[in-house]
């Protein structure tokens, strides 16, 4: 599960990843390292305690990768995630088996 919140930065860096999360397809996800990983988002979660004890807010989300291995990130370990999507990159995605693209 994701780390909760500590710092008001925590709780920026939540919102800002979490604004521009895409909400689907091809995804690159760059963390703060520099790492990046390109794959199918699979989901996202985020929330918060209800205020129980004071705020704090957690996301994550999952990404499939070409090699089917999957990542879950952690939103305080990234430092940006972007939609990749494109014809070529969408039926490379669909002949690995990752995405099924309709034709009709």
């Amino acid at each position: 599960m994701a780390r909760w919140t500590e710092s008001l930065q925590d709780q920026k860096q939540i919102a800002e990843i979490g604004t521009n999360m895409p909400i689907g397809g091809i995804t690159l996800i760059t963390l703060l390292d520099g790492t990046q990983v390109e794959g199918v988002l699979r989901r996202v979660n985020a929330g918060n305690n209800a205020g129980h004890g004071g705020w704090k807010y957690y996301g994550e989300c999952e990404i499939q990768d070409r090699k089917n291995q999957r990542w879950v990130i952690d939103f305080l370990d990234m430092k940006s995630a972007i939609k990749i999507w494109n014809e070529a990159k969408a039926a490379e995605y669909e002949e690995l088996g990752l995405i099924t693209i309709s034709k009709d």
